[in-house]
């Protein structure tokens, strides 16, 4: 059955090819074909296993093919079984053993990529739902603080090759390493923080001794227990790249069930109201992304602007909203810390 349906769903995805999204022709021709699985040495021992992409664009398309692959595939699912209740769906949804990530799955098998961050957080989100109770301060999306999307592009510290440079994200930000020198990247790795400071060598990590009111790297997750073994986590952040800075709001579901939780597929809503700051936080641009509703365990909206860093700023508790609808309730969170 999980094969009628992910075929089912591929034929959908070469049905609706042309898109109404806009994607130009730049994007469509710079995207698979550029995605290598290399591993750089520093001549010793030490050796870094990471993927490869010709440029910011062809990494940001690929992301994105992803994504509306992985969306067509859900509408696929939902379009067979959508007149089951929440219940029953997601009973359904175990039975045909539907996997939503599959085309992320495909890509890293096709790669023989197997140490990629989508994987250890897989396992990591798997053990901690594994619980009666939530240690809310163990979730692993409080350190795989990206898309599971973006996850499967990156290794399991974090790290691509785009073009000549070799970047690194983390939980508080990014080191890029524009001369690709994988000496200085393993040094890094390996504590020594003064190569912050060398050529060749950007960072939004020394953010925090700046303005403690405006950051280029911050997100937060809130819960809440909406229900009696229901519960939602709505997220926002805000993360300057190198090339760009992305806003987002993003809301998922989970019930308990037995002595463990899982996520749980039901109606939500998200929009993104973004009022994003330059470097001195001064007001610089605005954007509102629209709402998004879907029977569905996640669901995100979010805003990109495209510019060289340094670019945009976060105000604490004034620039990301995240509009929220989930069963009973409709609220807003403003990232803050």
């Amino acid at each position: 059955m999980k094969k009628i349906i992910y075929f089912v769903a591929l034929a959908t995805i070469f049905m609706f090819g042309c898109s109404k999204e806009k994607i130009n022709e730049q994007q469509n021709n710079d995207s698979y074909s550029s995605v290598k699985l290399i591993t750089l040495s520093d001549g010793s021992k030490t050796s870094i296993t990471m993927l490869e992409f010709r440029s910011n664009n062809a990494y940001d398309s690929t992301i994105k093919r992803f994504e509306r692959q992985m969306e067509r595939l859900d509408d696929a699912f939902l379009a067979q079984y959508d007149y089951l209740n929440d219940s029953l769906l997601n009973e359904k949804e175990e039975d045909v053993g539907f996997i939503y990530q599959q085309p992320l799955i495909d890509f890293e098998n096709s790669l023989n990529f197997t140490n990629s961050m989508r994987q250890v957080f897989v396992v990591a989100e798997e053990n901690w739902l594994d619980n009666d109770s939530l240690d809310l301060a163990k979730d692993p999306s409080n350190t795989y603080v990206f898309s599971i999307a973006e996850m499967a592009m990156l290794n399991t510290g974090g790290e691509v090759k785009i073009g000549i440079s070799l970047l690194k994200l983390t939980k508080d930000g990014f080191v890029e390493f524009t001369d690709g020198d994988i000496n200085k990247l393993i040094r890094f790795n390996n504590g020594d923080m003064t190569v912050l400071d060398e050529a060749n060598v950007v960072t939004n990590l020394d953010e925090g001794s700046r303005s403690a009111n405006c950051k280029p790297w911050k997100g937060e997750n809130n819960y809440h227990y909406y229900a009696n073994k229901k519960k939602v986590i709505r997220h926002v952040h805000f993360h300057a790249y190198p090339w760009k800075g992305v806003s987002k709001a993003k809301i998922t579901s989970y019930k308990k069930r037995g002595s463990k939780w899982k996520k749980y597929r039901t109606n939500l809503g998200v929009a993104n109201q973004s009022y994003l700051r330059d470097r001195d936080c001064d007001p610089k641009i605005q954007g509102w992304t629209g709402w998004k509703y879907k029977r569905a365990k996640s669901i995100k909206k979010g805003f990109t602007v495209w510019g060289a860093f340094p670019g945009l700023r976060a105000e604490n508790g004034k620039s990301v909203y995240g509009r929220f609808v989930y069963p009973g309730n409709s609220n807003t969170r403003v990232l803050a810390w």
